[in-house]
């Protein structure tokens, strides 16, 4: 049996991208390939046996949030120390596993021999350094040129962005392993959840609204969805949920709920009139599948991630940055009740071909390869 050693450190945060990838991933490798791979988690200052439980915002999110307040050498100097602590940590525990799983920044450096798998989300880091505070781009640039060196294979979580890591990082397409995402059905899917209903009725939602889910991230593009509904005809509030450590500035008919549960998410998305991710750049788009596996209707930008991801079953904006265009296309698939039931019923079919045991299968055959590797090589 192999022993895997996973930084799990992104799951004893709040839960957003990386961290409910890693909690989707590793739920479906210890339910299926529990014979085969030992995990073990690193959660930055001890390794535990279990996944993390899910959580919300804490100390350690406001402690973020300080740091973007920082002078830039202030908090990058705040980030380096961070990181040469966790490291050291860590280079303590691994010599006892046979592969590490890394799913952030770049590989933690480690002086045992130790076979090492990366995901590989995006790469605006690189690309669009503008998107992302100073520090965390001059952070990521000090390591991850030498540590991506290290790295046996690599997992993209699509085709898109293993054609950027190929196109901008030089890597072999041979060492690098599309890996989807995927979707827990047994949270999102078309059951009212009565319970989480009862939960979002204590923030006196209206039965209708249109439904944001993201991080202030300036990509995401928050803000042209809040333009574009003042060029609409409809009336329908925002909803906007995720836990964010930018600055969101408030707006009309605008209701922000900030973290909640995937119990919650998953019954705004049932309730939704329509979901609206105008994003200018995705590695993947998560949220799309989890939409489109609750039959909620999906309207999104032309990224090309989530034009992978969406397929012929979600409504795409020609330009969002055209924000009359953007208001008439909301009012065009919230007037239309045909409309939003085809989109519905794409959605569902097409949520269908995304599993997180999917996600699994592929990511094993990553480890699979690199082990391969170590039994010709030895």
């Amino acid at each position: 049996m192999r022993k895997i050693l996973l930084n799990a450190m992104p799951l004893a945060v709040v839960g957003t991208g990386v961290g409910r990838y890693l909690r989707g991933l590793y739920g479906a490798i210890e339910d299926e390939y529990q014979d085969s791979f030992q995990i073990s988690y690193f959660i930055g200052n001890e390794i535990v046996s279990a996944i993390p439980p899910e959580r919300g915002p804490s100390w350690k999110e406001r402690v973020g949030q300080l740091l973007w307040k920082m002078p830039y050498p202030v908090a990058l100097g705040a980030r380096l120390l961070r990181h040469h602590v966790t490291e050291r940590r860590f280079r303590k525990v691994c010599s006892e596993f046979d592969g590490y799983h890394e799913a952030g920044y770049f590989p933690i450096g480690t002086q045992e021999d130790l076979k090492t798998v990366m995901t590989v989300h995006d790469l605006s880091l690189l690309l669009y350094p503008q998107w992302h505070p100073k520090e965390r781009v001059a952070y990521w640039q000090k390591f991850f040129f030498d540590r991506a060196n290290l790295v046996n294979s690599f997992c993209a979580v699509s085709d898109f962005t293993k054609r950027e890591m190929v196109k901008f990082l030089s890597i072999d397409p041979g060492l690098i392993h599309v890996t989807p995402l995927g979707v827990d059905k047994n949270i999102f899917n078309q059951i009212e959840d009565h319970d989480a209903q009862l939960f979002l009725e204590s923030f006196d939602l209206p039965e209708e609204y249109i439904l944001f889910v993201g991080s202030g991230d300036p990509r995401k593009n928050l803000d042209l969805v809040i333009e574009a509904l003042k060029f609409a005809r409809t009336s329908l509030p925002l909803v906007v949920v995720g836990w964010s450590g930018w600055q969101v500035d408030r707006a009309v008919n605008t209701i922000k709920m900030g973290y909640v549960s995937d119990r919650a998410l998953a019954q705004l998305y049932r309730r939704a009139k329509l979901f609206v991710m105008p994003s200018d750049y995705e590695g993947f788009g998560l949220p799309v599948v989890e939409a489109m596996a609750c039959g909620c209707p999906v309207l999104t930008s032309r990224a090309e991630a989530l034009m992978e991801v969406g397929a012929g079953a979600v409504e795409y904006i020609f330009d969002v940055w055209d924000v009359p265009s953007f208001g008439a296309k909301i009012d065009e698939l919230v007037e239309s009740e045909s409309a939003q039931e085809v989109l519905a019923a794409k959605g569902i079919h097409r949520a269908g071909e995304f599993s997180w045991g999917h996600t699994a299968c592929l990511t094993i055959a990553a480890w699979n390869m690199v082990f391969a590797d170590v039994g010709r090589n030895s």
